[in-house]
């Protein structure tokens, strides 16, 4: 993997999922969809950014341990590996949406914050893979 590696981030939710995608080191909020059409939807996805893996957001709990949630995403994780044989990479996601909450509301912004929360997911996984 290289700076030039594209990525689909995913913050997979119950009934909608937000994504956001790479070019190079740069991160960037994307949509929503529907949970249900999202791994029929994963290799069109793919395709229209040019990415080549997957960054899932793994839910922990603030003292770490993983969250029922959690387990659902590496359910999933290893589906879109199996299946589709795309490479995924989880990361953690504490705190993200209230990340991007906090930036919405300083900067007087309006937005998806759930599609922010996904870029911070992607963000944070590049600033890790650059370090």
């Amino acid at each position: 993997m290289n700076k030039e590696t594209n990525f689909l981030a995913i913050d997979y939710g119950t009934k909608k999922s937000w994504l956001a995608y790479s070019v190079g080191i740069f991160a960037f909020p994307w949509k929503t969809i529907s949970t249900k059409e999202l791994f029929a939807n994963i290799p069109n996805l793919m395709k229209e950014k040019n990415a080549t893996a997957i960054i899932l957001g793994l839910p922990y709990h603030i003292d770490g341990t993983l969250s029922p949630h959690g387990q659902r995403v590496q359910s999933f994780a290893r589906r879109i590996d199996q299946e589709l044989g795309i490479d995924v990479f989880l990361h953690d996601e504490r705190l993200t949406s209230s990340e991007a909450e906090i930036f919405f509301e300083e900067n007087r912004i309006d937005g998806e914050i759930d599609t922010e929360a996904a870029r911070l997911i992607l963000e944070g996984f590049l600033e890790m893979k650059i370090e």
